[in-house]
């Protein structure tokens, strides 16, 4: 009993040893990189950050975003903030939104000149900036009408991306019957997501296709989306298969075989 009661002090002892290491490692780390010797810094921070350490990853971060001490490389500064940012460190969240910001700027910079000479697939990648407030404020209205002015040139993810605007009311009057319309002639040229979205529309009874159950169409569609891998799709398709009946089930899968056959094998490479 005293051997184990040694050995646990022992550990104790030796775990508390640990750690003013990495308090003292830490300061020192903080003290180099505030006066600015990154490269003791560097050498501070390095090992610290491999053990996970949630502030030294911060300061990684930061000085690869800046090139301070090193050379400046956006992608390592978002691996460490995003490493830090697990770890709790709200600093590196705000920095990973800061840095998504500015790259999000650049893009839309970079994109609109094209958006207003006429590029329908810029037009659309300025529709979603504007939409989720990516890089811009944002503006649903105005996203709308990048949109529309894409999907008049026939761009398809456009196409999608207005069945989304009228199915959830986006920048538009919410209207459900447009929506699957647009949502129908993305997906006839083999949009996943446009299939993904015209099953959900399904199966919350909100499909104009009266022909069969609805259950029975928003099967189909999602399995066909899960069949390409997408995980959303797989789990609703599951629960919505314990709902249906046999007859109801094998009149899905047919339904799913036959979309396949429409909107999926012609675009497989």
């Amino acid at each position: 009993m005293k051997k184990i009661a040694l050995m646990t002090t022992a550990g104790l002892l030796l775990s508390f040893q640990v750690e003013l290491a990495s308090a003292a490692s830490i300061s020192a780390a903080k003290r180099a990189f505030d006066e600015q010797n990154y490269s003791e810094a560097m050498t501070e921070l390095t090992p610290l950050a491999q053990e996970g350490n949630a502030d030294a990853l911060n300061m990684l971060g930061k000085m690869y975003e800046n090139g301070w001490g090193v050379e400046a490389d956006p992608e390592q500064a978002m691996r460490y903030y995003e490493r830090g940012a697990r770890q709790g460190n709200l600093d590196s969240v705000n920095s990973i939104r800061a840095l998504k910001n500015k790259a999000f700027k650049k893009e839309f910079d970079s994109l609109l000149p094209d958006a207003e000479t006429g590029n329908a697939s810029a037009q659309n990648r300025i529709g979603e900036m504007y939409e989720f407030g990516q890089g811009v404020d944002r503006d649903p209205d105005t996203a709308f009408s990048w949109y529309q002015k894409a999907a008049d040139q026939g761009n398809v993810t456009a196409w999608h991306n207005l069945g989304r605007a009228y199915n959830f009311g986006t920048g538009v009057e919410q209207n459900y019957e447009t929506a699957e319309q647009w949502y129908l002639k993305a997906a006839e040229q083999g949009h996943q997501q446009a299939m993904f979205f015209l099953g959900t529309l399904y199966a919350t009874n909100h499909g104009t296709d009266t022909s069969k159950d609805s259950d029975v169409i928003a099967y189909a569609w999602l399995y066909n989306v899960a069949e390409q891998g997408d995980r959303t799709a797989s789990a609703i398709e599951t629960r919505m298969k314990m709902k249906l009946t046999d007859a109801q089930l094998s009149e899905a899968q047919a339904l799913a075989e036959e979309l396949k056959s429409k909107y999926i094998d012609p675009f497989s490479n």
